[in-house]
């Protein structure tokens, strides 16, 4: 294979046609397991959907009939990109193509066989080249119901956490770009509403080739329209973990140690113990089980940052508050993790004006820990039937016996919660 090279680009084109021959190859005997896949994921999904979340039959029809839209765009795009990459295949061996720089992207080459006038898109990131085929005029429009009935706050939160991400902005219309269709799911939910679904392209990988979906919103205004409105929503999403959790869906990345949040070209780490904060908050909303009924690979990511017995929670004046007992020390702890230094004091404050004494620790992250123990615990759970519901939970996981004068009273505070007011 070969062609002139592009004055001014420093790799061996050859080196590039080659690549690019292997991956369409690839791309060519898997394209048509990954329509079908995609389409069984997304009938699958939605079937699971209505029943798992027990949607009314209405809602069920309109979730049905966008799932129909999203497998006839799939059956559309099919042949177009069949037909390229057999054109495309046959150049490549033939040596009729032709490369050329991209007259606005300096670091973007076109490879364009011969007597075509499409083009596919090469850059070179990190050493690895991304080959994007096109496809043209697949797109339709598309109703998506509203299946969480989320509350305005949490989905200001979602919303900001998804434009802090992948998210962009249209004509001032919020716009999603990805390969995943669990994701294409995942954000209709907090964009519900009318959408303009386009199958734009054909990404020819390394290990099996994508679609790349585009979605714009018809039924809602981006809140953050301009060039800072990804920082703008970075700051929203950061103040809750429901923004927390859709920024790590569209960016971040798996660490045993913490989470990984993409921000340009750089990482923000945020300490492990967020994520029980981001799955309790989750699971509050509804969310978490729509991920879970979704099947997404970022969200099984952050419950596997959980300890390996399930967690114990209690919620204190909207705080939500993880208890352990550590059986070596024989410490029994309750953990709050706060973003805002000034309200970890003000629940600190209120605390000990009840008599009950809590510490504040700050983490180099910039959280901040509030942190109860012993018979502090015990004194907040006489008077709270969700706090001795929590030592009931705690109880039964760790087997804890009447050894010590505060497991006594634990445990009895555990089996005798407070009667029902009348």
């Amino acid at each position: 294979m070969g062609t002139a090279s592009p004055e001014g680009w420093r790799t061996d084109p050859t080196d590039l046609l080659a690549e690019l021959y292997t991956r369409a190859q690839l791309a060519n005997r898997e394209l048509h397991s990954l329509v079908n896949g995609q389409k069984k994921y997304f009938y699958e999904s939605t079937e699971t959907l209505i029943h798992g979340l027990g949607l009314p039959a209405d809602k069920a029809d309109t979730l049905r009939g966008f799932t129909e839209t999203l497998a006839s765009l799939l059956d559309m795009a099919y042949p177009q990109a069949e037909t390229k990459l057999q054109k495309l295949l046959k150049a490549l061996e033939n040596s009729n193509v032709k490369v050329e720089l991209g007259p606005r992207a300096k670091k973007t080459l076109h490879v364009m066989p011969e007597g075509e006038r499409w083009y596919v898109s090469a850059q070179l990131r990190r050493k690895t080249w991304l080959f994007k085929l096109p496809i043209y005029r697949v797109s339709a429009d598309a109703e998506f119901p509203e299946i969480l009935n989320l509350s305005s706050q949490d989905l200001y939160y979602l919303q900001a956490g998804w434009r802090a991400s992948d998210e962009s902005c249209d004509q001032n219309e919020p716009r999603m770009g990805t390969t995943q269709p669990w994701q294409v799911l995942a954000w209709a939910v907090a964009r519900y509403g009318y959408l303009r679904i386009y199958l734009s392209s054909l990404n020819l990988n390394m290990t099996e080739p994508t679609f790349a979906w585009t979605i714009t919103s018809k039924s809602w205004e981006q809140q953050w329209p301009t060039r800072e409105g990804k920082k703008q929503a970075q700051q929203v999403a950061s103040q809750h973990p429901l923004g927390m959790l859709a920024w790590y869906l569209g960016d971040g990345r798996r660490h045993k140690y913490d989470l990984r949040y993409k921000i340009g070209n750089e990482e923000k780490y945020e300490p492990k113990d967020l994520a029980q904060q981001i799955l309790q908050a989750a699971y509050q909303t509804g969310y978490g089980k729509l991920l879970d009924l979704l099947e997404s690979e970022k969200w099984t990511a952050i419950k596997r940052l959980q300890p390996k017995q399930h967690p114990v929670y209690a919620t204190l004046q909207g705080h939500i508050f993880w208890l352990n007992y550590y059986d070596d020390k024989q410490v029994l702890q309750a953990r709050a993790l706060f973003k805002d230094p000034a309200q970890a004091h003000r629940l600190a404050k209120a605390l000990a004006e009840n008599g009950i004494q809590a510490r504040i620790n700050t983490w180099k992250t910039g959280y901040h820990i509030l942190q109860i123990t012993g018979q502090n615990i015990l004194k907040l759970a006489e008077n709270s039937p969700e706090w001795r519901m929590a030592l009931k939970q705690l109880a039964e996981k760790h087997g804890l016996q009447p050894k010590t004068p505060m497991l006594r009273r634990l445990l009895e505070l555990a089996e005798n919660p407070p009667q029902p007011e009348t």
